[in-house]
């Protein structure tokens, strides 16, 4: 998780060797970004977010054998991502998987740091909410204080989400996608209707987690992620 007052951590991903550097070299001058890696494909990019804390993505879409949107689909808990591309028709399916910006290759300079102003704003937005460790969440007619910290999980109920905490249950009119703004990386979106506190998983069984002897299917296509960042490399394995 970025911290307030540090530099914006950042991932360039793009088939072609120039518009890596071109973006690199626009990197380099916007003060609070820190370039990270420049990847040239989504499996070399997967790769540096495993290991990294990345911010934000700059990420090609029409890319040879795994394209730029599939390969953010793939991700339980991906960064902010800003697609660059010389396609227009790809701009309604990179707003379904919750991009941040669509660049429009050749970049200007202006238009590229306009995007990063967002990421500023976002990431600030959810890193002060983080550090503060609560929330607060309008609830029927009561604004309530929720502690991150008792959050057990959180299921998508068509336009409301049901926050499952040691104290009980809310029931507010939001969407997965805003309250995942304000959590901190202990918090895994393991499937399109779940969000999970590592904290509370009990137990691994298939294909699922267990939080208070309730199952919770894991999306298969993400489930050796989701397993890495559960037990963070405490795996104990009987030979």
């Amino acid at each position: 998780m970025q911290k307030l007052n540090s530099k914006i951590k950042c991932l360039i991903v793009d088939d072609e060797e120039l518009a890596r550097e071109g973006l690199a070299e626009y990197v380099s001058q916007v003060p609070f970004m820190e370039l990270i890696a420049s990847c040239s494909s989504a499996m070399e990019a997967q790769e540096e977010v495993e290991k990294n804390d990345i911010d934000v993505c700059f990420c090609d879409i029409n890319m040879p054998y795994l394209s730029g949107i599939d390969w953010v689909k793939s991700l339980s808990n991906p960064p902010l991502i800003i697609f660059t591309t010389a396609y227009t028709e790809y701009a309604i399916e990179s707003y379904e998987v919750d991009a941040l910006d669509y660049l429009l290759k050749p970049i200007s300079f202006d238009r590229f740091y306009k995007s990063c102003l967002k990421v500023k704003e976002n990431v600030v937005e959810v890193v002060q909410a983080v550090e503060d460790n609560f929330v607060f969440i309008k609830v029927d007619q009561q604004i309530k204080k929720i502690w991150l910290n008792d959050i057990k999980y959180i299921e998508s109920q068509n336009n409301y989400i049901n926050i499952v905490t040691t104290k009980g249950e809310l029931l507010p009119l939001l969407t997965l996608k805003e309250i995942q703004k304000q959590l901190s990386n202990k918090f895994l979106k393991v499937q399109k209707s779940f969000i999970v506190n590592v904290d509370f998983v009990e137990a691994i069984e298939g294909n699922s987690i267990v939080i208070d002897q309730q199952l919770i299917t894991v999306s298969r296509s993400q489930k050796k992620e989701i397993f890495d960042q559960l037990t963070q490399g405490k795996f104990i394995l009987k030979k």
